[in-house]
């Protein structure tokens, strides 16, 4: 069994633990990658869960916006590849401040291009 010295103590470990969790329940992560023609986009939550949705923006290298779309309600999204000279940083934003990107290289677009053509 675990002792404490104080009860302060065991009060700072118990909030300390406490949002811990409550930090790693809300993490968000984006992955992106080139098919083709497209780029597919998903979101996943911790324990395998995707969000039921949630906005896109894509931006160019030059942190131009390219465009806006939503995921879907598997937390998966796509669009054409257009504009990627300069890379893409893809940016999902589910709400509540919960937000993550994935950024694509032009060398990363050329290679998964080559792949899966």
């Amino acid at each position: 069994m675990l002792r404490f010295p104080t009860k302060r103590c065991a009060l700072f470990w118990l909030v300390a633990l406490a949002t811990a969790q409550f930090a790693t329940a809300h993490q968000l992560s984006v992955f992106a990658w080139v098919e083709g023609d497209s780029v597919l986009v998903e979101a996943t939550l911790p324990k395998g869960k995707h969000p039921k949705m949630g906005a896109v923006q894509v931006y160019d290298g030059e942190d131009r916006l390219l465009l806006k779309t939503e995921l879907g309600p598997n937390g998966k999204a796509s669009f054409p590849l257009e504009n990627w000279e300069t890379g893409l940083r893809i940016v999902v934003d589910i709400g509540h401040g919960h937000q993550s990107y994935w950024i694509l290289t032009p060398y990363d677009i050329q290679q998964q291009r080559q792949e899966t053509q």
